[in-house]
């Protein structure tokens, strides 16, 4: 006799050869992809233990929990018509793909980062809202099949599972970071989707048979279509979304109309032209009266630069000496100091930037500003707000925006040295635009002396978006305030200070 074609036959040619009593049973593969009950419970319980899973390492934590969800949204689909609790579950599924993938397309930009923590937690808590309903429904699901198989009512796995991310959500609320306990939950997770799976076997020996709700769209054109719609949303959301909106403006060629005095006075003192001719006139205006400026300039890389080899001849033979050069530095840090006339010491710091080569600017831009006052406590104290702008040119016009953010941020990072600390600094944020040239900013800020002062250190700390493939985004003031290293990260923070000790300089 013929063997059938188990690969190409369809559910009512494997219906009509179960009615003609066919001696030789199907492979259990088989059987699993024509029967719509095992392999929908198969799909939902697959789905569940994906979404259920986290793995922070080669982005499984995003890619588990998407792929879990077509599974879950599959499965439902095909019972949604068996009873009412399966249908809810199906429109449930449909709500919290919805809230994954919408977050999943979000996390491309920056925006989501600035959402305030508070609608977060409003979301994760309607989020686990929906789940614990699903879970239950499931298990008021499961009970009316078996009712209908003929078989006793009995789905206390699914109530198990209930509480079992109840108890998880606990854990989690505590902040719980023990090993042991865990372990017991993964274990018992286990054994719970394992009785689940049984239960499903259970009805498919039953000889439980649905027939799948009927679909326009199959189930490979649907899950297709679901990564499409969120590998485009977030290839959109890296493009579109990875910058702050500036509000660039030519600048006003008569802005330093009124200053013009203390502009040569500034000069004379040997203020850096390129510097002053950025500032603002009311920056400039502060420096009335000035009695010495002081000023250092350093060019720094963020290149990784190359190893260059030096041989050197001796008596015991050829010795070689190896470093690392950098044949180009593109930022060019210029820190200014100018005294200002008064009965204590009063000092204008100014911290300028001024990009030589274009790096590539991808995102966004930070700047983390360390005063005098709070590198020296107790020597030195501010006397007004900061301030500064950031500034570029195209087509020999010159362009002007504020800081997209700036201003005084409390932030907790973590250290493998330090553990967490809570601190409180200046930032600037902003980011520049794809053209022109000439990129460039500054901040400055005015500070009184409490005592007499041994020393002025001011620091001036940049990071700049080195690439724009980075999922989720962040900003670059984000990753600075996470105190997270550099490595191999999107990000290059360079350090640069202004330090002198004013009895020693002229």
């Amino acid at each position: 006799m013929r063997e059938p074609d188990w690969e190409s036959m369809d559910e009512q040619a494997f219906e009509e050869l179960l009615e003609s009593s066919v001696t030789q049973p199907p492979p259990e593969q088989v059987v699993a992809e024509v029967t719509p009950w095992r392999l929908a419970t198969k799909r939902i319980l697959t789905g569940i233990a994906l979404t259920s899973i986290t793995l922070n390492f080669f982005w499984l934590n995003y890619l588990l929990p998407a792929i879990g969800m077509v599974l879950m949204l599959l499965g439902f689909r095909a019972l949604r018509r068996e009873n009412r609790c399966l249908s809810i579950c199906f429109g449930l599924a449909v709500l919290r793909a919805i809230h994954l993938y919408a977050t999943l397309i979000f996390n491309s930009t920056i925006w989501f980062s600035m959402v305030s923590s508070s609608v977060l937690y409003g979301l994760t808590v309607l989020n686990l809202a929906l789940t614990y309903t699903q879970l239950l429904c499931l298990w008021g699901g499961f009970r009316a099949v078996q009712q209908k198989a003929g078989l006793p009512p009995h789905a206390g796995s699914a109530v198990a599972l209930l509480i079992w991310y109840g108890i998880t959500g606990l854990l989690g609320a505590l902040g719980y970071s023990g090993l042991i306990l865990p372990l017991v939950m993964l274990v018992c997770y286990i054994l719970i989707l394992r009785s689940l799976w049984k239960l499903s076997r259970e009805l498919d020996q039953a000889g439980y048979a649905i027939r799948p709700a009927p679909v326009r769209v199959t189930d490979t054109v649907l899950a297709i279509a679901i990564a499409a719609v969120v590998v485009i949303g977030c290839l959109c959301g890296l493009l579109l979304g990875c910058k702050y909106p500036m509000d660039w403006q030519a600048a006003d060629p008569a802005e330093h109309s009124g200053v013009e005095e203390i502009e040569a006075q500034l000069l004379d003192l040997g203020f850096p032209d390129y510097v002053l001719q950025d500032l603002t006139a009311e920056d400039i205006a502060a420096c009335e009266g000035a009695l010495r400026v002081v000023w250092d300039v350093d060019d720094r890389p963020l290149n990784n630069g190359r190893i260059a080899a030096t041989v050197v001849q001796t008596e015991k033979g050829q010795s070689v000496t190896r470093k690392r050069v950098y044949d180009v530095e593109e930022l060019r840090i210029t820190g200014v100091a100018v005294e200002l006339p008064g009965n204590q010491g009063r000092w204008m710091i100014f911290h300028h930037f001024l990009w030589t080569v274009d790096p590539g600017f991808y995102g966004t831009e930070s700047i983390q500003l360390w005063p005098a006052s709070r590198t020296t406590l107790g020597t030195w104290h501010s006397t007004g707000a900061v301030t500064g702008r950031v500034l570029y040119e195209k087509d020999g016009t010159t362009y002007t925006a504020p800081y997209y953010y700036l201003g005084e941020q409390t932030f907790t990072s973590s250290s493998i040295f330090w553990g967490e600390e809570t601190s409180s600094d200046v930032f600037a944020a902003f980011s520049m635009p794809g053209t022109g040239e000439n990129h460039r900013g500054y901040l400055a800020y005015p500070m009184e002396a409490v005592e007499e002062s041994r020393l002025i250190d001011s620091w001036f700390n940049y990071t700049h978006q080195r690439t724009a493939l980075q999922y989720p985004a962040m900003t670059a003031m984000d990753f600075r305030m996470s105190g997270a290293w550099d490595g191999n990260s999107p990000f290059r923070t360079i350090q640069d200070a202004l330090q002198f000790r004013p009895s020693e300089v002229d």
